[in-house]
């Protein structure tokens, strides 16, 4: 069964080398090119690939089961923060990333991790030390976190509760009174807060 991709960029000549990449990877991959998201009637994407010219509610209210990968076209370091910050994205991808890392990254997404370029990373690091969250960190427990580097690691729901020897239903009560404390709304804002807490790393 082939994997549908959807990809919605600005740029059409981007997006129909990407789209013909995909298709020509031996992945078993579906991608369709659409500039206009209306035209499509029944497409389910499971990935859907877009630029920040693209990057609209509308993408996550129609799939909201959707794997969203946005790719850097050049944002600023304050630009990328605050996209990540605002959007539930599932990774940022350079355009100048090789095709080999390029398809790790789609694998990765797809098994439920979250995929940030090490230049990315930057702009979150520096996030993590702002006053808003830093004020509230001293309100985050032992147990949440652990929780927060596991999710910072890539770790669903039934993973962090294996790992730590708890429910899921306990993992998911925390990580909403991790989202509550420091005021964020999704699992990828998350991952610079990972980097206060220097624990052993979890196997």
């Amino acid at each position: 069964m082939s994997i549908d991709i959807l990809v919605n960029f600005s740029n059409l000549v981007m997006a129909n080398a990407l789209s013909a990449l995909l298709n020509s990877s031996g992945e078993n991959y579906h991608a369709v090119v659409a500039l206009d998201i209306g035209e499509l009637k029944r497409f389910e994407p499971e990935l859907v690939l877009l630029d920040p010219g693209t990057l609209r509610s509308s993408i996550f209210e129609r799939w909201p089961t959707a794997k969203v990968i946005m790719f850097d076209t050049g944002l600023k370091e304050h630009e990328v923060t605050n996209i990540i910050l605002t959007h539930k994205l599932d990774g940022i991808i350079a355009t100048d990333t090789d095709t080999s890392l390029f398809l790790k990254a789609l694998s990765v997404i797809r098994n439920g991790q979250v995929w940030i370029d090490n230049s990315k990373l930057k702009a979150l690091l520096n996030h993590a030390e702002s006053p808003t969250q830093s004020n509230n960190i001293d309100k985050i427990s032992r147990k949440e976190q652990e929780v927060i580097i596991l999710v910072s690691q890539g770790c669903r729901n039934r993973e962090i509760a294996e790992k730590l020897s708890i429910s899921e239903q306990t993992v998911k009560a925390h990580i909403s009174n991790i989202f509550r404390k420091v005021n964020v709304n999704n699992r990828s804002q998350l991952v610079p807060l990972a980097m206060n807490f220097r624990y052993p790393p979890m196997v």
